[in-house]
């Protein structure tokens, strides 16, 4: 399973790279950035919300979702197999010239006289009627039905593997968008908090108690942070252009995040968490059926060296036929078909349906071995991002306290421009590190469930 951390951390990165400026208040978590102008549609969305609307329009989900009623298909015909056939008929011929024969009649005088004999009619009409039976097929329809099932139950698999993936992107696509919304709700902030400071700057300046350069200094902070907020904000943008991809609506929409980031995080334990992916990983689950499919061919090409026995049942009639009396005709069949020799045609399918069972043991083994990593890979990053969360809440307060300290420091004239600008940088940072980690937080949750098998 993919790794959220690094990308969040990147993006926090990125945002607060050229800010020399911070807030001097804690920034509400929930605070989203200003919307569009009324022109673009706004729509409020919870994470259910966004992961419901994901699942209805989501192409590959639908596509997934047709998958399951071929393989439905597939099976139902498979069964039909081995049931009795039964078909009826009717056909209607009619002929201009009926054929006929001359009968010479003897008069009471003279010659005798020719009648034409008919032994066709000019009208006839059948109907037939025929039932099939395989009573035995040395166990191919049985392996077919078999093979089908489990395509049938590989496909739902797959299905549910889609819809995992469906909702594992579109909570990161989700929380990317709180996140960036709320980095911008802080850089608005340092940008409002660097005009005040520049104007104590000045003040002080004014009343000689500062130098020329602490303005200075300030002015480069406050432009510093004013290009931080244009980066936040398109970042912003970017995470609603993506989202609004993932649900698979209008680009130019604008997506109110209703979500908080931050969430009460479930305890989880390895061993259990290892255990329920191997049982409820629909990826193993149709790796399993793969091998049940490759069994089933296995048997369905054996079922060649074996004789085949079927039954045919036919009934038909003709009306009217050469003297004008329908007469039914049933007729009742018994045929048994041994193959004792193909030149080894049935021998080779065999071979070769049995390399695929083995193969797909292996595919299985190693899929099995995946699940596990990723579970582990998923579970670790979880307890990582969850230490994150408390350390970034930690170096929040400190930083919050030590730009108390300084602001009042640089007011009563004992401290620097370059101290305070260094606290509000440090502030910032740990403002937006703390709502990184929290939305780190929610998406490693999400990926572990996806790699244990728990969405």
């Amino acid at each position: 399973m993919r790794t959220h951390a690094a990308y969040f951390r990147l993006l926090a990165a990125a945002l607060v790279a050229p800010l020399t400026v911070a807030v001097t208040g804690t920034a509400s978590l929930g605070q989203s950035a200003p919307a569009p102008g009324p022109s673009a549609p706004s729509v409020s969305l919870s994470l259910h919300d966004a992961m419901t609307m994901a699942l209805a329009n989501n192409l590959t989900y639908k596509a997934a979702a047709a998958d399951v009623g071929s393989a439905e298909g597939q099976l139902i015909q498979a069964r039909g197999s081995s049931y009795p056939s039964v078909s009826a008929g009717y056909s209607y011929v009619h002929t201009q010239d009926p054929a006929f024969f001359l009968v010479p009649i003897a008069q009471p005088s003279g010659p005798p006289v020719f009648q034409k004999a008919f032994f066709s009619a000019t009208n006839i009409n059948n109907v037939n009627a025929t039932l099939q039976y395989a009573i035995y097929t040395g166990g191919a329809v049985q392996a077919a039905i078999g093979a089908a099932a489990a395509g049938f139950s590989a496909s739902e698999s797959n299905y549910a593997a889609v819809r995992a993936d469906v909702l594992d992107s579109t909570t990161t696509a989700y929380y990317a968008l709180v996140l960036t919304r709320q980095t911008a709700t802080i850089t608005d902030q340092a940008v409002d908090v660097g005009k005040q400071n520049l104007s104590t700057s000045q003040q002080l300046y004014e009343a000689g108690s500062a130098a020329k350069a602490d303005v200075l200094k300030q002015q480069v902070t406050l432009a510093n942070a004013q290009v931080a907020t244009i980066r936040a904000h398109n970042a912003s943008d970017l995470a609603n252009a993506r989202l609004a991809n993932v649900l698979d609506i209008n680009l130019n929409s604008y997506i109110n995040p209703t979500e908080p980031l931050g969430i009460t995080p479930p305890v989880y334990s390895l061993p259990e968490l290892l255990q329920d992916a191997q049982t409820r990983r629909p990826e193993v689950a149709a790796a399993i059926d793969a091998v049940t499919i490759a069994e089933k061919a296995v048997q369905e090409a054996r079922a060649g060296t074996l004789p085949a026995i079927g039954l045919e049942i036919s009934e038909a009639s003709s009306k009217p036929n050469f003297v004008n009396v329908p007469q039914p005709q049933l007729s009742e069949t018994l045929f048994a078909v041994w193959r004792f020799f193909d030149g080894g045609l049935t021998h080779g399918k065999v071979v070769q349906a049995q390399s695929a069972v083995d193969k797909a043991k292996i595919n299985l083994h190693q899929l099995r071995n995946q699940v596990d990593l990723q579970v582990r890979d998923a579970y670790f990053n979880y307890q990582a991002a969850q230490a994150a969360v408390t350390a970034a809440d930690s170096a929040r307060t400190s930083a919050a306290e030590s730009l108390r300290v300084t602001q009042l420091r640089y007011r009563a004239g004992v401290g620097t421009s370059l101290e305070l600008s260094d606290a509000l940088l440090a502030y910032t940072q740990t403002q937006v590190q703390y709502a990184s980690a929290l939305a780190d937080q929610s998406t490693t949750l999400v990926s572990l469930q996806r790699a244990a098998g728990l969405l």
